[in-house]
């Protein structure tokens, strides 16, 4: 299912060119294959046996023969809603902003990807929202543009929102993928886990050369105790993704081509299948009378994501008992968890926290955290 933008933000995005966009960047493939034959993969050459070959023999830059498949750990990424931001867009009036060496626009690369992993996660039962689907920006503030693209994944409570980029430097020579998430790294953890296992789909997929020290990254690092307003202002987890660097003359000419756009979208969705796939863990309010909520306890149901699958390992207890953390205003509450159903207990003060106040978190056996740890107190479904 593929989910449309909301009618107040669609409106920017009416026309579509989307067989264009792919023919223009199929004809570049081909003319790229033509022009660079550096660039191509030598087939021809003598293949090596598999059984006796070193692992030096293999050249990690050389990319597999392609081939697309879902796999089976994808369909935990099903129901899930997915917001996809390609970056950017609607900006090619301004000469030489954010172009390759010889002029090709990021913000054409960013959806052209965007449009391939859109198709990926629909077919794994996905729910997917695509801030704009068109050459187009929602806003001709830049600061508002940002604004009302996290809107979009707010308002829809998104289990994730992806913005994809590609990068720049003013070295030619720069080509390495960085995956970033907001602020300190255990302020938003659930972001943290969606970021690890991009960065990993994304080094499987384009086999670059160059690689990160610590290729998964604090915005805090770009813009210090600011970082970027696209995450900043998210109130559901959220990563930005720089697969490569269009400002590298090689890469640029491998962005013009719509097989290694779809690629790079193969491993953004590796990496989404294998994070779902870890648990997606949640956090509800069990039912309980107002009276007993205020200044009593608060009873909630912890669910780790993974336990509710059957199978195997699904009745032993998948949440780590020692990274429960409950929080109100900035304090930690006492709290007792009943691992068997497994509730958590929480001992609310007397007077009543307003609205939203309530942190829960936790780890589950692979080291996700809950996607959604805010709790609204006060309101109906309590």
């Amino acid at each position: 299912m593929i989910l449309q933008v909301p009618p107040n933000i669609r409106t920017h995005a009416l026309l579509t060119h989307a067989a264009a966009a792919a023919a223009g960047a199929v004809l570049a493939g081909v003319l790229v294959w033509t022009l660079s034959p550096g660039l191509r993969h030598e087939r021809s050459r003598h293949r090596l046996d598999p059984l006796s070959a070193p692992p030096s023999a293999y050249p990690w830059t050389e990319l597999p023969e392609p081939a697309f498949p879902v796999p089976p750990y994808a369909r935990f990424l099903k129901d899930r809603t997915i917001v996809l931001d390609p970056g950017h867009g609607g900006r090619s009036d301004r000469p030489n902003w954010k172009r390759g060496p010889t002029g090709l626009q990021e913000a054409e690369v960013n959806l052209s990807v965007a449009r391939c992993l859109r198709e990926f996660l629909a077919a794994a039962g996905a729910n997917v929202v695509m801030t704009r689907d068109a050459d187009v920006y929602l806003h001709v503030d830049d600061r508002t543009d940002l604004s009302m693209r996290i809107a979009i994944a707010n308002e829809a409570r998104a289990d994730l929102f992806l913005s994809i980029h590609h990068n720049a430097a003013d070295s030619p020579d720069a080509n390495y993928t960085s995956v970033f998430y907001h602020g300190d790294v255990e302020d938003h953890p659930a972001s943290v886990d969606a970021a690890r296992n991009i960065v990993s789909g994304l080094d499987d997929a384009l086999r670059l050369e160059q690689r990160l020290g610590v290729a998964l990254v604090s915005d805090f690092e770009i813009y210090p105790r600011e970082g970027f307003r696209v995450l900043r202002e998210a109130r559901v987890p959220a990563v930005l993704s720089e697969a490569s660097f269009h400002s590298n003359p090689v890469e640029e000419q491998r962005l013009r081509d719509l097989l290694y756009n779809r690629r790079e979208a193969y491993g953004l969705f590796l990496g989404l299948a294998r994070w779902a796939q870890a648990g997606l863990p949640s956090v509800s309010v069990a039912p309980q009378p107002a009276s007993q909520r205020r200044g009593g306890e608060l009873v909630l149901k912890l669910d780790d994501g993974l336990s509710s699958r059957g199978g195997l390992g699904s009745r032993s207890s998948n949440i780590r008992e020692n990274t429960i953390e409950v929080r109100l205003g900035g304090s930690r509450l006492a709290h007792f968890y009943d691992a068997k159903k497994p509730e958590l207990r929480v001992t609310l003060p007397p007077r009543a926290p307003r609205p939203g106040a309530l942190y829960v978190d936790f780890a589950n056996t692979f080291g996700q955290h809950v996607l959604h740890p805010w709790i609204e107190l006060g309101t109906a479904n309590e």
